[in-house]
C-alpha cells in the first residue's frame, strides 16, 4: 500500500483545499487561509512523507490497479496506475499521492486553477444554452457535479531551430526601345537560414486526453508558473504523464517545422518568381520541461457517443460541442412557429 497525502488545517486538523479564485488553502471548518509553503512546511513537520514499504506483490498489483489508504477515514481508494491526486469516494477528502509525484514522475512547474468550480459550473450552463437543446438530464444539478478539475500533464518544450531553404528565384524588368517592348530576366540561387528560439511550446503527456482537444485549450499564460509544491492539488485531480517526451515530440516537430518554414520564407522577398525549393530545418537544442496544467472537464455519454466539455482551468477558454436533443429542438422552433402563425393570423382578421 502507498500512503495518500492529505493537508490538514494546523490550527484545527481539518482538511484544507486549495482556493483558485484566491490562490490559498483554506480550512472550511475553522476559515483559516494558508500559502501552499505555509501548508507544505506545515504537512512535512508532520512527517507524513514517510512512505509504507511496497512489497513485490503491491508493485505488481499497481501495474493495473492502485490502491491507497485515506488518511481522514481509512477507507481504501481504488486508482488508475496515472492519478496522481484523486477523491475519497467515501468521505469526499482530497487525497494526493506522493509517489506518483515523486522522482522522475515530480513535475518541475504547475499554473495553479484560476476558475473555480462555481465559475465552471456557470460557464458549462452557458455552453449548453441552460439545458434548452440538451438531453433534459444534460444539465442537471447531479450532471453539474460531475465536472472535475484536473491537472494534466504537458511537456513544455524550448526549442533552437535553424530553417534552411534552398531556391532558384527571377526578376524580370520590362523596357520599350522604339516600337519594341524588351523584357530582361534574371535568375538567381537564393540561400535563406535563419535561428529561431521557441519557448514553452506545450504538448499534452497523458494518453488519455484528447490532444486535438488540449491543442485547442491554448493558450495558457505562463508568465503565471509556479515551481511545483503539493497543495496546488489540493482538491483536484491530477494525473502524471503516460507519454515521454521522446513519444509527444513528433507533435511539436509537426508544428514547429511549418512555423519555422513559414517565418524562412517570408524573409523570400522580391522576385517574380521562385522554384526548386528544398526546405530542411537543423534541431540544435531541445529542452522539455515537466509542467501540470490546469483542466476543467466533463464527459457525457449521449446515444452512443462521448460529448467533452473541456475549459482552461487558468484562462476560461471553452471547447467542445454539446449533444442536441433534436426532439426538443424540433418543439422549441414549432413553439415559434405556431406563435408566429398566430400573430399573421390575428393581424389577418384586422385588415
Amino acid at each position: 500500500m502507498a500512503d495518500t497525502l492529505i493537508y490538514k488545517c494546523p490550527n484545527c486538523g481539518a482538511i484544507l483545499e486549495y482556493d483558485a479564485s484566491n490562490a490559498v488553502m483554506v480550512c472550511d471548518h475553522c476559515h483559516s487561509t494558508f500559502s501552499p509553503a505555509q501548508a507544505e512546511y506545515a504537512q512535512a513537520s508532520d512527517g507524513v512523507y514517510q512512505q509504507a514499504a511496497q512489497t513485490q506483490a503491491d508493485m505488481e498489483f499497481e501495474n493495473q490497479v492502485a490502491s491507497y489508504s485515506c488518511q481522514s477515514c481509512g477507507a481504501e481508494i481504488l486508482a488508475d496506475p496515472n492519478t496522481s491526486a484523486t477523491f475519497c469516494p467515501y468521505c469526499g477528502a482530497s487525497a494526493i499521492l506522493p509517489a506518483k509525484l515523486s522522482g522522475i514522475y515530480r513535475p518541475a512547474a504547475v499554473i495553479p486553477f484560476k476558475i473555480s468550480k462555481e465559475e465552471a459550473q456557470t460557464a458549462f450552463r452557458k455552453w449548453c444554452h441552460n439545458g434548452r437543446f440538451t438531453p433534459r438530464d444534460f444539465a442537471a444539478p447531479q450532471e453539474m457535479e460531475k465536472l472535475t478539475g484536473i491537472y494534466v500533464p504537458f511537456w513544455l518544450f524550448d526549442c533552437t531551430i535553424e530553417g534552411a531553404i534552398i531556391g532558384r528565384g527571377t526578376r524580370v524588368s520590362s523596357y520599350v526601345v522604339g516600337q519594341y517592348l524588351f523584357q530582361n530576366t534574371k535568375h538567381f540561387l537564393i540561400r535563406r537560414r535563419a535561428a529561431l528560439q521557441y519557448d514553452k511550446v506545450p504538448a499534452d503527456g497523458s494518453e488519455r486526453m484528447d490532444d486535438d482537444m488540449m491543442d485547442k485549450l491554448e493558450p495558457y499564460d505562463y508568465n503565471e508558473l509556479k515551481d511545483f509544491e503539493m497543495p496546488y492539488l489540493a482538491g483536484y485531480e491530477a494525473e502524471k504523464y503516460d507519454r515521454t517526451p521522446q513519444e509527444v515530440f513528433t507533435r511539436i516537430r509537426s508544428r514547429l517545422d511549418d512555423y519555422t518554414q513559414e517565418r524562412v520564407a517570408d524573409s523570400v522577398i522580391g522576385f517574380n518568381s521562385v522554384t526548386n525549393v528544398q526546405r530542411r530545418n537543423f534541431y540544435t537544442a531541445n529542452n522539455a520541461t515537466y509542467t501540470l496544467l490546469p483542466v476543467w472537464v466533463h464527459r457525457y455519454r449521449y446515444k452512443d457517443q462521448v460529448y467533452q466539455f473541456s475549459m482552461n482551468g487558468q484562462t476560461g477558454k471553452v471547447v467542445g460541442i454539446p449533444p442536441l436533443d433534436k426532439t426538443r429542438v424540433a418543439l422549441h422552433f414549432l413553439k415559434y412557429a405556431a406563435g408566429a402563425a398566430a400573430l399573421l393570423f390575428a393581424g389577418g382578421m384586422f385588415l
